[in-house]
């Protein structure tokens, strides 16, 4: 039942995008313990660059990593600072990031992807979305390695480094996107060639 509503909630969120301009989306939200993990899906109808960034760390959220994945759950690209100290236009408003922010824009063939976001260094746990994160077993995981006294959301810089479990992230230069429930591992292949038919069918009409 839990897979049959998110695979209609997918279907509707691709049925109701029609092919525009490209877009820039802006998300928030705040993680309640360490493992957290919080899932986007984006579409781009034609083959472009993509730019991911968040803008949280420097506003004292924990350190991020982002995983981007296909629409079959496999991964594509991963990663955790990027490096990049500035600040970006999305929507009209200029967003400012840090070092350990992540900031990506990578190259994508047209299609459907999903967009996950991990605390640091809750990596992905192997080459597809079904095979979870490394440490979806510790739910106080920064704690545990003694990054600090706190029970979720110590920074790793020292053990004084307190952060907090908000995060904004922002998806530039695509056809849609929007928050999604992490699909359970036996739909995932369902949900990407679903979302994938229905985007075809509505370009061929």
């Amino acid at each position: 039942m839990k897979f049959r509503a998110l695979f209609a909630a997918a279907l509707a969120f691709v049925a109701g995008s029609a092919s525009a301009d490209l877009q820039d989306y802006d998300f928030n939200g705040t993680f309640s313990q360490d493992n957290d993990i919080v899932t986007l899906s984006f579409h781009i109808d034609n083959p472009g660059t993509v730019t991911i960034f968040s803008s949280s760390w420097d506003d004292g959220g924990f350190d991020p990593i982002i995983a981007i994945w296909n629409a079959m759950g496999g991964l594509v690209q991963q990663q955790d600072d990027g490096g990049n100290v500035g600040s970006t236009m999305s929507n009209g408003v200029s967003y400012t990031h840090g070092t350990w922010d992540t900031y990506y824009s990578v190259a994508l063939n047209a299609g459907t992807y999903f967009l996950t976001i991990a605390q640091y260094d809750n990596f992905a746990a192997g080459a597809n979305l079904s095979d979870g994160f490394r440490y979806d077993g510790d739910a106080h995981f920064t704690h545990t390695l003694g990054y600090g006294p706190q029970a979720d959301f110590n920074g790793v810089l020292n053990s004084n480094d307190g952060r907090n479990g908000s995060w904004a992230f922002h998806v530039l230069n695509v056809d849609v996107a929007d928050q999604v429930e992490v699909p359970e591992p036996a739909g995932i292949a369902l949900l990407g060639l679903g979302l994938v038919a229905l985007r075809l069918r509505r370009k061929a009409a």
